[in-house]
């Protein structure tokens, strides 16, 4: 399976200085808790790291701002 299929919606591109990053589609808005761009030094680093932004999409986390402090 094709890193693209596993994590629809994410381009999975190498970093010029080694490691992978991961580009969002479809960019969230400004104030979403959820990311537009994700890294890992190692491809199974970048999928943990996907995985968990899947979990947080899944939990609905799209429309709290990451901080609600102030």
């Amino acid at each position: 399976m094709t890193a693209t299929r596993r994590f629809p919606g994410w381009e999975i591109i190498e970093g010029a200085g080694g490691g992978y990053i991961a580009i969002r589609a479809v960019q969230m808005p400004e104030h979403s808790a959820l990311s537009n761009v994700r890294c890992g030094a190692t491809l199974p680093e970048l999928f943990k790291h996907l995985e968990e932004e899947a979990r947080a999409d899944s939990n609905g986390l799209q429309g709290r701002a990451r901080d609600r402090a102030g």
